[in-house]
């Protein structure tokens, strides 16, 4: 590559001794380095650092896009279960246990009858319902699940005095004396206090004198 300097400028103007360091120590060429020449366009060119495919980590497709998968299928196995069929669980959920085998006895308990649901003397004691009572009591719905039944061997009742007094009000309606009346009651408490166990009481006592029972379920 020839230079730029003109030998005959050098002679005019430098000294001899610069034309001999001159002649010694030529220029060395210059080169410029550049990036290939490419006639791509920029969007569809091969990029520098490009790694061939397979080569990098697997990346898990984007969602929805549809993806081609050779090789063998992963076993999936059955679920064989028995779908439980319509109003089962809701039969589960409010099934009740009225006894339990694994609850010590109460020995001496006395079930509750016509004579002694209204004796003063039984007051804080526990009467059990005999299995006739129970079947009746279960027909109408008058158990519920939270009453706690399955803690005990067989179901029973605590005879309260608001018991002793409500088996009283329904002794004298049954026993004729004086013209029929109608008697309206509204129990009234907080929850968990004893309502729905006294309407029970209440169902068990009519059961008791042969009156008919209806019952409105929750």
């Amino acid at each position: 590559m020839a230079s730029s300097v003109c030998w005959r400028c050098l002679n005019n103007a430098a000294p001899q001794h610069a034309l001999r360091q001159a002649a010694l120590h030529p220029p060395q060429p210059v080169y410029v380095s550049m990036l290939p020449f490419s006639t791509s366009p920029i969007p569809h060119r091969v990029p520098l650092n490009h790694k061939k495919a397979g080569s990098g980590p697997k990346v898990a497709p984007k969602k929805g896009t549809k993806t081609l998968i050779i090789g063998k299928k992963k076993f999936v196995p059955e679920n064989r279960a028995r779908r439980p069929a319509p109003g089962e669980r809701k039969a589960l959920r409010k099934r009740i246990v009225l006894s339990n085998v694994n609850a010590l006895e109460v020995p001496g308990m006395q079930d509750i009858d016509e004579e002694n649901m209204f004796d003063g003397r039984l007051e804080g004691h526990v009467l059990g319902f005999s299995g006739q009572l129970v079947d009746q009591l279960r027909a109408v719905e008058a158990f519920k699940s939270t009453q706690g039944w399955g803690l005990f061997r067989r179901p029973g009742t605590l005879m309260r005095r608001e018991t002793l007094d409500l088996g009283k009000m329904i002794a004298e309606m049954s026993s004729g004396d004086g013209p029929r009346k109608t008697i309206r009651r509204v129990l009234v408490g907080e929850r968990g206090s004893g309502k729905s166990m006294m309407l029970l009481q209440a169902m068990t006592m009519a059961m008791l004198k042969g009156w008919t029972v209806i019952n409105l379920p929750e």
